[in-house]
């Protein structure tokens, strides 16, 4: 049982850590869609063992020796310090992204002149903008 929790932690750590190193790289992204859906096995089968583990030995923890109590909190430590890493990468990411999707938007709005012009009931006349129609090509 604290072996198969220690293998699953071990595991999880070094997929969250090949997927902030993907993310570092350019081009690292093509392989995010594997790494989330290992990352998502993983993460369920630890809920499911921790699960388990508490149903069927409320305590479990207590029951432990110290050598594999020390191995557990050892390898959660390294899970914990891989997850940081990771979300400070993923923000980047994540804002980069933005960035670029508002750069294109507003260079669409740009060239397509992507405006109306409505009469308000004063008879004053304005200009909206409208949204940029944008689309993503997931295939490539």
């Amino acid at each position: 049982m604290p072996a198969e929790l220690l293998d699953l932690v071990q595991s999880l750590t070094l997929l969250i850590g090949e997927e902030s190193d993907l993310l570092a790289r350019p081009g690292g992204y093509r392989r995010i869609g594997e790494l989330a859906t290992a990352k998502g096995r993983v993460v369920a089968a630890l809920e499911t063992r921790l699960a388990r583990n508490d149903r069927e030995t409320p305590g479990w923890q207590a029951t432990l020796d110290p050598d594999t109590r020390t191995a557990l909190a050892t390898a959660s430590e390294a899970l914990m310090q891989a997850a940081r890493a990771n979300a400070v990468v993923l923000e980047r990411q994540i804002a980069l992204s933005d960035d670029l999707l508002g750069a294109i938007a507003q260079e669409a709005q740009r060239r397509t002149g992507a405006t109306a012009t409505a009469y308000g009931a004063g008879g004053l006349l304005w200009n909206t903008e409208q949204a940029a129609p944008i689309a993503i090509n997931t295939s490539l």
